[in-house]
């Protein structure tokens, strides 16, 4: 079928048959849900539960000019997206740079790692960062563990969503 003629056909439905249509169609496509949600109204998506607790990385946070975001150096993250990861200048808050934080990672719209919830580890200014910031053993394969992909692949991380509202400032 057409998709035009589709579209056509779904708004000429009742508001009662077409909600029908839609939630009947997103129970047997689930996976099309945080899609057509984060499509319709962005600005209430908000970050999957899970990248608060299981998709954490650890840190240093990197001095920065006085702009409204800085970067995180992340050398497991680094490695596998090949840049720094962002953060927003709300998120790290009084944190002085080189201060060890642990933190929540989404991808931008860019496939660009973006960090939340910075929490700091206690390991002082200038120590090292351990063996398995991401959790995961040693030399682990963490875009694949993760579900990433690696630079310039796909792989949306939490359906590539929460990035924007209360968050932080979205990528651009």
């Amino acid at each position: 079928m057409d998709p035009q003629a589709m579209l056509q056909a779904l708004a000429s439905l009742d508001d009662a048959t077409l909600v029908t249509v839609i939630t009947q169609t997103l129970s047997k496509r689930p996976e099309l849900a945080p899609g057509v949600v984060n499509g319709a109204v962005p600005d209430l998506t908000y970050a999957p539960a899970d990248s608060l607790t299981k998709r954490r990385a650890t840190g240093r946070i990197k001095p920065g000019g006085s702009s409204g975001f800085g970067f995180i150096d992340c050398p497991e993250l680094k490695a596998v997206f090949g840049n720094d990861v962002y953060v927003h200048k709300n998120q790290v808050g009084s944190y002085p740079p080189g201060t060890e934080v642990n933190f929540a990672i989404l991808l931008s719209k860019d496939m660009k790692p973006q960090a939340f919830d910075l929490q700091p580890t206690g390991n002082p200014v200038g120590a090292g960062f351990g063996g398995a910031a991401m959790g995961g053993a040693k030399g682990s394969s963490m875009g694949a563990d993760y579900g990433w992909g690696g630079k310039g692949q796909g792989g949306m991380m939490g359906g590539g969503m929460g990035m924007g509202g209360p968050m932080g400032a979205p990528m651009g």
